[in-house]
């Protein structure tokens, strides 16, 4: 009996002096973790930072950081890198970064913990003071890790009607493309009568040019022969041509006010003699001018105006 209870007794002081000389000095060290806690998925890569201050007399063991690997079944640490800095007052600043991969999913929406990271200190011998290894611990993080599919549709539910999308507007694009047609049209007109490219509108048409557009508006070239009438705007437009009024002893001044005559100087010259005397005799209507030749030399008359006109302005 008395040898039970002193085996006892000495199995006791023995475990006392085991404990006591392997106490892990665990006071208390300051972690700061900062990581975004939310918009998590299957796949996706979390990154995490971490910082603390030793305090003078201690100094960090970087073999206590994990190693990259596989840390459970759904969760990586892809990189980490370790940063010391020595402080003004001697103390020892260290930065820890982490990056993890998740490997899982969820069914729905849920907070999932990165485990916690036991790291430690040096054990380091100074004057008086045996200070054993400094536990310290970067806690369990938590985040939102989101499913990869939705919830499946039950029995119960029904699945909403597609909405179809809007109808692409054609009317405003087209109307647009009209408008935008006509206003080209418009401008292409606008700019060839300013150049004074459009022959059946000149821009500063001339009196022989007026007096064509007068007889085709009246559709004289259908006629038999001309009237009392045509004959005063013939005469008329050659006056124009002229710059005054015209009898058969200055008739040469037409030419010379108006060279571009010349061409057809002995067909006007006839007409003009022909025309003085039916006005002027008492059959005045009785008159063999011809409507064929006259028109076609007023004709004639009008492209040359229009070429002289244009050469002019040039010069």
């Amino acid at each position: 009996m008395m040898r039970s209870l002193l085996f006892l007794l000495l199995s006791l002081i023995m475990t006392s002096l085991f404990a006591e000389g392997t106490t892990i000095n665990s006071a208390d060290v300051n972690v700061t973790v900062n990581m975004r806690n939310h918009g998590y998925t299957l796949g996706d890569i979390i990154t995490m930072h971490a910082e603390f201050t030793l305090e003078q007399g201690y100094i960090f063991d970087l073999n206590s950081v994990p190693l990259q690997g596989p840390i459970n079944a759904w969760l990586d640490l892809r990189d980490v890198t370790a940063n010391k800095e020595k402080l003004a007052d001697d103390r020892e600043f260290i930065s820890l970064d982490f990056t993890w991969q998740l490997f899982g999913t969820v069914g729905e929406a849920q907070i999932i913990q990165i485990p916690a990271i036991i790291l430690q200190t040096l054990a380091v011998e100074v004057a008086d003071d045996d200070r054993e290894p400094l536990i310290i611990t970067i806690p369990e993080q938590g985040f939102y890790l989101s499913p990869v599919l939705p919830e499946q549709l039950t029995s119960e539910e029904t699945l909403r009607p597609i909405i179809t999308p809007p109808r692409f507007d054609e009317a405003m694009p087209l109307n647009l493309a009209f408008l935008y047609l006509v206003l080209g049209i418009l401008l292409a007109l606008a700019w060839l009568w300013l150049q004074d490219r459009i022959k059946w509108l000149p821009r500063h048409p001339g009196a022989m040019t007026l007096l064509a557009r007068q007889l085709r508006q009246q559709e004289t070239i259908k006629q038999t022969q001309f009237t009392a009438d045509d004959l005063r705007a013939i005469h008329a437009g050659l006056a124009g041509s002229s710059g005054q009024s015209l009898y058969p002893n200055t008739l040469d001044i037409l030419f010379e006010k108006a060279p571009y005559l010349s061409v057809d100087k002995e067909t006007i010259t006839q007409f003009f003699d022909d025309s003085w005397r039916a006005f002027h005799e008492t059959n005045a209507q009785d008159h063999n001018i011809s409507v064929a030749e006259t028109m076609a030399w007023i004709k004639r008359a009008t492209v040359s105006e229009r070429l002289f006109r244009h050469a002019a302005r040039k010069s």
